[in-house]
């Protein structure tokens, strides 16, 4: 009977400190406990009966996979890291430990796997790497724009004048134009380089999210991508401290990929408002959504599917929210589409720099 009390409170114990699973030897989900349901999003119901492939991210290799099976299969202890994905399409990572429950014969007849959330300390990890990277980034970024946009502001120039004495209606001033148009999208990426590289601290004031929105939706019509998609705008997270400029253009950039996702025709759908002390703004598309082989990579600088840009927008409206103290995400639907989420501090902490200002915001491209 004691040992009976006692196992109890070993489960108990362990359900309270870890995310716990067991399954049968054909890799069965037996048993969940609430912090599995809590960290994946699916019930019991959902999980009883399934395989692990049900949050599966697509990140581990079959190496990687067959490897650990045959650990265990064996008999012995496996111990990883592992990323997996939730119902609702967001990763997380979990330090992993499967243990075998061997019979009489010593062969495997049950595993449990104990796994603790480690997602905030890889994002840690991968927000380190990123700011060596930035460093060098910004490096290089501060001599092409020295390099280059000068001397490009002159050939714009000298362009220019030499348009303004051509006849109405000479050939010549259409490749004019379009020299003028490419000098135009060439420093457009620079400014985007500097913007990711290098940004500005936030000049912070108390701005209306909704009315930001708004405004940026005024400017997507302008766009022939965004000029017969359908908006649906919903909720008000009222008064914020933010960088006008910085997120409008965000909300601008975000609008115009996902009217672009739907080839210009389809519903997008704009969620703001207020949890913990923090503003939201989800802009979801009823587009293809972003194909599996490529969503890790969608947030890497000059990463694009598009015929034109520089694969710098994403990147970029990241950076808006970290720089307000907040964050985007991406999750995938089921369903389809792609839904992008920004969450930032109602009122972030002033960082070195930061004024309470408002300047004109770089083009997002």
């Amino acid at each position: 009977m004691r040992t009976d009390t006692q196992l109890a409170d070993l489960k108990r114990a362990l359900d309270h400190a870890a995310i716990v699973a067991t399954t049968d030897v054909s890799g069965k989900i037996t048993y969940v406990n609430d912090k599995f349901c809590d960290i994946s999003g699916y019930t019991r119901e959902e999980l009883i009966g399934q395989d692990h492939r049900i949050i599966n991210s697509g990140l581990h290799s079959k190496e990687f996979i067959r490897d650990l099976w045959v650990t265990i299969a064996n008999g012995r202890v496996w111990h990883g890291e592992i990323r997996n994905r939730a119902k609702s399409g967001q990763f997380y990572w979990v330090d992993t430990t499967i243990v075998p429950f061997l019979d009489e014969r010593g062969k495997p007849y049950q595993y449990i796997a104990i796994r603790a959330d480690i997602t905030a300390r890889k994002a840690a990890e991968q927000r380190l790497v990123e700011q060596a990277s930035l460093a060098r980034l910004g490096q290089m970024a501060a001599v092409v724009a020295h390099e280059v946009k000068n001397p490009l502001a002159g050939i714009k120039g000298a362009i220019q004048v030499l348009m303004s004495r051509r006849p109405p209606g000479d050939m010549e001033t259409a490749v004019m134009r379009d020299i003028v148009a490419r000098i135009d999208a060439l420093n457009e990426l620079i400014q985007d380089l500097m913007m990711f590289a290098r940004p500005r601290p936030p000049r912070l004031s108390k701005v209306n999210l909704r009315h930001l929105i708004d405004e940026a939706i005024v400017m997507l019509r302008r766009d022939p991508a965004g000029a017969s998609i359908e908006i649906a705008v919903e909720g008000d997270a009222g008064q914020v401290t933010a960088d006008a400029d910085l997120v409008r253009a965000t909300v601008l950039n975000l609008l115009l990929n996902a009217a672009q996702a739907m080839g210009g025709q389809g519903c997008i759908r704009v969620l703001t408002g207020r949890r913990d002390a923090k503003w939201t703004l989800e802009v979801t598309d009823n587009g293809p959504g972003i194909p599996a082989d490529i969503r890790e990579q969608v947030l890497e600088p000059f990463f694009t599917t598009k015929a034109r840009g520089g694969g710098l927008g994403l990147p970029i409206a990241r950076r808006v929210a970290e720089l307000h103290g907040g964050t985007l995400a991406l999750v995938f639907p089921a369903s389809g589409g792609t839904l992008v989420t920004i969450s930032a501090p109602v009122t972030p902490p002033r960082a070195e720099g930061q004024t309470s200002q408002s300047g004109s915001a770089p083009g997002l491209g």
